[in-house]
């Protein structure tokens, strides 16, 4: 036999004749994009609170509110936690005026930059005040699913968790859509054990989307503001002193002799 390079002495092999592959050890891929944090969902307070602290970041105090702001002067609404009156024309303001905003009567900005970077920091304090609170009701939530499920063990530990949603927790995030169950059943005829499975109706995305748009925003009734011009009457007639000249239906009633 023919000896080549690659092939052993003292061997009659023909597969000793291939020249062996050397396997490069692959680098790990890299996982592609964000992963996506694991954690309970956000409650619709804590979304609030974010909100309007990251409106306050970006608004200059100029702009004026898309919605037309409230005139109800805090009677049809709660009073504004935050501007409670307008400093430069003295509007009082209900909790529908948001401090991002201006004033929806003179366009004046309703915090000063040293007002602003305070609130800021408070709504950075009231949003970790808020999930330290959610926290631990979460977990007092789940001790005590804990405790009334006794000897009984549970399914896995996806199931513990999806049994106890926390604060702020939805259907939709705690029971993934189309997830199957396997559901077991006794059949009293037969006495044999039937296990089955079970998927619950798919609940559409986009009527999600809607409803947490809809909590996220709430419409209420707003007061528009007044006229420019302020309605005046005639002068009444020497003949009825006592006539409404606004129009309005009313009769007079003389006075009763005694």
């Amino acid at each position: 036999m023919n000896h080549t390079a690659w092939t052993k002495k003292g061997s009659s092999l023909p597969s000793d004749r291939i020249p062996p592959k050397v396997q490069s050890q692959a680098a790990p891929a890299k996982a592609k994009g964000k992963q996506k944090e694991t954690g309970p969902p956000k409650s619709k307070e804590v979304r609030k609170l974010e909100k309007l602290r990251d409106d306050l970041r970006k608004a200059s105090g100029r702009d004026k509110d898309p919605n037309g702001g409230c005139f109800c002067q805090a009677r049809m609404h709660p009073l504004s936690p935050y501007t409670p009156i307008c400093r430069a024309c003295g509007l009082i303001l209900c909790e529908l005026n948001l401090p991002n905003y201006a004033c929806p009567h003179c366009g004046g900005a309703l915090l000063t930059p040293a007002a602003k970077d305070s609130l800021v920091d408070s709504l950075d304090a009231r949003i970790a005040e808020t999930i330290a609170k959610e926290e631990e009701e979460r977990q007092r939530a789940i001790q005590a699913a804990r405790s009334a499920e006794g000897a009984f063990p549970t399914l896995s530990a996806a199931a513990s968790r999806a049994s106890t949603p926390g604060p702020g927790s939805d259907a939709q995030s705690s029971h993934p859509v189309n997830q199957s169950h396997k559901v077991l059943s006794l059949d009293s005829k037969t006495r044999k054990v039937k296990v089955s499975s079970y998927t619950p109706p798919a609940v559409s995305r986009a009527a999600s989307a809607e409803t947490v748009a809809r909590e996220a925003e709430p419409q209420h009734k707003r007061v528009p503001p007044p006229p420019a011009e302020v309605a005046c009457s005639s002068a009444p007639s020497p003949h009825r002193p006592w006539a409404n000249t606004r129009g309005l239906n009313v009769t007079y009633v003389p006075p009763s002799r005694v």
